[in-house]
């Protein structure tokens, strides 16, 4: 394994079995040389070559190699196997995780203080959901374990663990269909595999959800409605589900709802607190795109670390380079490079 690992401390991509690629997470060390902007020979790309004079993290997320994508169409919502009361679900209070001793040094968040006592942990109720027959492809860590896509994710978990071991990660992308979803499904099923740690997954994409649909089942209460209802009443208890295993909760918007409100900083902000507060060891965000839309800087303000998705022969490099632009480089861990 040492050996196919990037010397700049990314997670390689090697051809999987239909000529598809492991994710790639870019970060350049400190003092490394930045990567050439020209493409390898044969080969086409999306970035214009113009990168030579950018910072090394910007130039670095700039080389995308073009080609064909893997089609990895959502299901529409209507589709949805089963709800969660269809599926022998039970709900119960959660029990209360013991949270592993944090880091040394932790990034800041710009968190507004909730009026409660530190020592009081929010109630949890938690709803059992069963991974379906026919998982959707998008989940590689359940599809295809033993895939080099899936070992991919699992040495991005070691990638995380070097760079600070961040407990609030945002995953997103420069804007639709660049794999944000999919990588922040699987990033949270790696950190949790085998009950190493305690995960939840939180979608803050308000217009275009997807985690229900991805995992196959119907949120008991849409994360949105809770947020709104805990910023007044943050002692109020929420509900979760719990997908697939003890270890990986899923907190998602539940899809076809309409007037779905705007994203609420200071109710966001709230949540991600009083869940940590629950003893999770890590909370991976779903985002919205970058572009387009100012909910990813307000997101940032209350994570310990942003990664960035590409998919390769899609993403255009001029988008690339604009969300990294726009986002926090002190927050920014690396780009992560889909199908390529």
């Amino acid at each position: 394994m040492a050996d196919t690992l990037r010397r700049g401390g990314g997670v390689p991509g090697a051809p999987g079995k239909d000529g598809d690629t492991d994710p790639e997470m870019v970060a350049p060390k400190p003092g490394a040389q930045p990567p050439s902007s020209q493409p390898p020979a044969g080969r086409s790309s999306t970035v214009p070559p113009a990168a030579q004079s950018r910072p090394p993290v910007i130039q670095a997320a700039t080389q995308i190699v073009g080609s064909a994508p893997i089609a990895l169409e959502p299901s529409p919502a209507a589709a949805i196997s089963r709800s969660l009361h269809d599926d022998e679900t039970r709900m119960r209070p959660a029990a209360r995780p013991t949270a592993r001793q944090p880091a040394a040094v932790r990034p800041e968040r710009d968190v507004p203080s909730v009026l409660v006592a530190e020592s009081e942990r929010p109630k949890v109720w938690v709803a059992t959901h069963k991974a379906p027959p026919d998982p959707d492809p998008r989940l590689i860590l359940v599809r295809e374990p033993d895939s080099v896509r899936a070992a991919s994710f699992r040495v991005m978990r070691h990638r995380i663990a070097e760079r600070g071991d961040p407990r609030v990660i945002a995953v997103t992308g420069p804007g639709s269909r660049d794999g944000k979803t999919t990588a922040a499904a699987n990033l949270a099923l790696a950190l949790s595999e085998f009950g190493r740690a305690r995960v939840l997954l939180l979608e803050a994409n308000m217009r275009a959800p997807q985690i229900a649909v991805l995992f196959g089942f119907l949120p008991p209460e849409c994360f949105s409605v809770q947020m709104q209802r805990h910023r007044d009443r943050p002692m109020d208890p929420w509900s979760i589900v719990e997908a697939f295993s003890p270890s990986l909760h899923v907190l998602a918007v539940k899809p076809g709802e309409s007037n779905r409100p705007l994203l609420d900083a200071p109710a966001f902000a709230i949540a991600i607190e009083a869940l940590l507060r629950v003893g999770y060891d890590y909370i991976v965000i779903d985002t919205p795109g970058v572009l387009g839309s100012a909910d990813v800087n307000l997101i940032e303000d209350y994570v310990d670390a942003v990664i960035l998705t590409a998919r390769s022969g899609r993403t255009m490099g001029r988008s690339l380079r604009a969300a990294v632009e726009q986002l926090s480089p002190r927050k920014l861990l690396g780009v992560m490079l889909l199908d390529a």
